[in-house]
């Protein structure tokens, strides 16, 4: 970065000198081989030209390197301090500056429960037309509405005022401040049983009182707040736009005359449903909002991966059950813990075995990194089924499970595109997870179930059934040899050692499906002619090639070309074994062409199109036509070839643009 900064300031320090300074006055202050002349020319150009100029002196101009336009000619006057060039959105490569299209992005997490105030439609609602409990204690500015109905029926408004008491027409002074709304309706029902014989009083509370509380700390909208008399914590909460990213949800204090009352944990109302820390607010109350003291971080298969803030005293089986316990997928015995060192160093990561409960039972601490990982497909007795099959995945294995288990009817299980004369079994074989490939036929599975040729599996095999290479266009490309094999493939290069080579080989020319295939062994052309789909109508039978990798004992390497023979019948009878590497080549009948015809009309016995031999010439096809008829004109005869048609039309357009431009 520091080098593309000193280039960048050169390359403004000369524009900036050729800028500002006129053509007499550059003097030595030029760099070398620009002239005056050039840098009255500079002035005039446009940006890219200048980019253009200054590139051609060996001087690499970004785009932003002109950091200021001035409505002159000029970027700054010498000695003037340019601006900042900013680079942070910009990626260059090769030249030893930072590329940071490489850099993964850094998850964050986000800190479960500050969601909820952070909500385009905010769930508060006010309380003024909330149900009124019982133990509702009435204060100066309540509202009571006693409603007298027998001898007398009348309405009255009754507040509560500055002495804490209402003032009742015909009953006098009521003193029901600090009283609950229950004790204030029996006294004032009591009072007009007492005083007023054959009256009776039914009370209910108007409007509320406003109490006045004080929003401090780690709050979004700290202040002082007039709410309702029933407001709660959390309502509080929602009216200062809830708590900032550092604030903490679990240890919300109320303060009240200079004393904490209670906390007020958030988790216990989001996780468990228990409001009874969501206390209501008194006049004068103070509502705290301290900073975070300790969060931990849980990834991977729990049900609700998120940062969760501690209280104190929590355990690794508290932050899992915080996350939702594990999912489906989840792999507890091999979870990893990522800490903090204590003396300052690098975190350090611990490999935990989340089902041991002495684990379980394990202390977290602040910036730990709980991450659960997953168990992936693989199934402890599994056998996975891929191909042209109306049922593909995984299916459970038994002692003498065969092929014929899985796959015995071709109408019911095999799609109708189902290659039954080729599929693998790909089997692992040692306890580095190296593979081996079996080859079968599905005729013995499908009509000679348990034969010898129904191969029994092992667990953890994968049984992959191809389609008919000559249905590749009617059935989905992910069931043709070459995508099914890529995997197989790959896996047997990577699992090739110095003394075990890769048993892969190559087929390619007249067959079906060309391309690489695993190679067997004993394997031979036939072989991998029939894995290959066989040969097309094309192919020369008689003779094949395979050329072998050959490493001289100095280490160099070169090929050898080996003929192989086939019988009048196809089958291969001299020297067809197949090594590591091989490739094959089919090679194809000479000019063959299955679909070249001529088109003969006119005054002919048979008109028609006719298929035609290599060197046919015009008379034989004429005379195959049955000759000419006696109304024929040979001396007018007409032989149109397409590619002979295709280039006149196409010199007929040139010839007339030509008249075109020539007229234009």
């Amino acid at each position: 970065m520091a080098r593309f900064q000193s280039k960048v300031i050169l390359c403004v320090s000369i524009l900036a000198s050729l800028l500002t300074h006129s053509p007499t006055s550059l003097g030595q202050s030029l760099p070398a081989g620009v002239t005056a002349q050039m840098a009255q020319q500079f002035q005039n150009m446009p940006r890219d030209e200048q980019q253009a100029f200054a590139k051609q002196y060996g001087i690499e101009l970004p785009a932003m390197a002109i950091t200021r336009e001035l409505s002159g000619s000029s970027i700054g006057a010498v000695g003037e301090q340019l601006e900042q060039i900013d680079v942070s959105e910009e990626e260059y490569t090769e030249e030893g500056l930072f590329d940071g299209a490489d850099v993964p992005p850094i998850e964050v997490l986000q800190r479960y429960g500050v969601s909820l105030f952070d909500r385009d439609v905010s769930t508060f609602a006010p309380t003024d037309d909330a149900l009124v409990p019982d133990e509702y204690r009435l204060g100066v500015g309540d509202q009571l509405i006693v409603h007298l109905y027998g001898k007398e029926n009348e309405t009255f408004n009754l507040s509560v005022g500055r002495d804490g008491s209402i003032q009742f027409p015909k009953l006098g002074s009521i003193t029901v401040s600090g009283l609950t709304f229950e004790d204030s309706r029996a006294l004032i029902d009591t009072r007009v049983r007492q005083q007023l014989i054959g009256v009776e009083a039914v009370i209910t509370l108007g409007r509320l009182r406003a109490i006045g509380v004080f929003m401090a700390g780690e709050v979004r909208v700290p202040g002082a707040y007039s709410v309702s008399a029933l407001t709660t914590v959390t309502q509080a909460l929602f009216q200062a736009g809830g708590v900032t990213d550092i604030g903490s949800l679990r240890n919300i204090q109320v303060r009240r005359s200079g004393k904490i009352i209670t906390t007020f944990d958030i988790y216990d109302l989001l996780m468990r449903g228990d409001p009874s820390g969501d206390i209501r607010l008194q006049s004068g109350d103070v509502l705290f909002v301290p900073t975070i003291d300790s969060v931990v971080e849980i990834r991977g298969e729990v049900r609700r991966p998120m940062a969760y803030e501690l209280s104190g005293g929590e355990t690794v089986a508290n932050l899992i059950d915080m996350a939702g316990g594990f999912t489906k997928e989840a792999f507890g015995g091999l979870a990893v813990l990522v800490r903090t060192s204590l003396e300052g160093g690098l975190p350090i990561a611990e490999s935990l075995n989340l089902t041991d409960r002495s684990i379980s039972s394990m202390p977290i601490r602040d910036g730990d990194i709980l991450t659960v990982p997953s168990t992936g497909d693989t199934v402890a007795n599994g056998i996975r089924v891929e191909g042209a099959v109306y049922r593909p995945g995984i299916y459970g294995w038994r002692p003498g499970l065969r092929v014929s288990d899985l796959l015995s009817n071709t109408e019911r299980d095999l799609l109708p595109a189902a290659d039954l004369t080729y599929s693998l079994i790909i089997r692992i074989k040692n306890e580095l997870l190296d593979v081996e490939v079996i080859e079968f036929s599905l005729m013995d599975p499908l009509f000679n179930p348990g034969s010898e040729g129904d191969p029994a599996l092992n667990v953890a095999d994968q049984v992959i059934i191809f389609s008919m290479p000559d249905l590749t266009e009617e059935v989905p490309g992910t069931f043709a040899r070459e995508t099914l094999l890529a995997p197989v493939l790959q896996k047997l290069e990577a699992q090739a050692k110095e003394d075990e080579p890769m048993p892969v080989a190559t087929i390619s020319g007249a067959v079906k499906a060309p391309g690489k295939y695993p190679l067997l062994p004993h394997y031979d052309v036939d072989d991998i002619v029939k894995a290959a789909g066989g040969f097309l109508e094309s192919a020369d039978v008689s003779t094949a090639e395979i050329r072998r990798r050959v490493v001289s004992a100095n280490g160099s390497i070169g090929f050898k070309y080996y003929d192989v023979e086939f019988d009048y019948s196809g089958t291969m009878s001299k020297g067809g074994g197949l090594e590591s590497r091989d490739i094959v080549t089919i090679r194809e009948v000479p000019d063959w062409n299955e679909e070249e015809t001529i088109d003969v009309r006119g005054a002919v016995v048979f008109p028609g199109t006719y298929v035609i031999s290599p060197g046919e010439t015009i008379s034989s096809v004429v005379k195959r036509a049955g000759g000419l008829t006696d109304y024929a004109f040979p001396d007018g005869a007409i032989f149109n070839r397409v590619v002979i048609a295709r280039r006149e039309a196409e010199r007929a357009r040139a010839f007339a643009a030509d008249i075109r431009q020539t007229y234009a």
